[in-house]
């Protein structure tokens, strides 16, 4: 599934393995952040054969022009989580704004354990 939008320029079209893109360089990058966590088991199956899925720890949603984001993620050991999680959380709404123009309504993060 695609996001849809329309502007001054026309209709866009953005894939979801796009917007995965950009979230997953976002929380790699975000301090703290020690990776993503697969969510499904087709995820880890193609773990097992060296090929990382795009979209690995991230749930996308969208309703009209709004989207809804989920990340599964686990935290560096010794940081400061909730500082890490508000940190994640704007800098992913503001770079997917960034990147699509669409509203993000909610960034939810899933902290599944910490990483030593």
């Amino acid at each position: 599934m695609a996001l849809h939008t329309r502007n001054v320029y026309g209709d866009i079209s953005i894939a979801d393995e796009a917007v995965s893109m950009v979230i997953r360089k976002v929380a790699r990058e975000c301090y703290g952040v020690a990776e993503l966590v697969s969510r499904r088991l087709s995820d880890s199956v193609l773990t097992l054969f060296n090929k990382e899925p795009v979209a690995k720890g991230i749930k996308l949603v969208t309703d009209g022009n709004k989207m809804f984001i989920d990340l599964y993620v686990l935290i560096a050991d010794g940081v400061n989580v909730e500082a890490v999680v508000q940190s994640l959380k704007s800098a992913v709404s503001y770079h997917v704004e960034l990147f699509t123009g669409m509203r993000v309504k909610s960034v939810s993060v899933h902290v599944l354990g910490m990483k030593l």
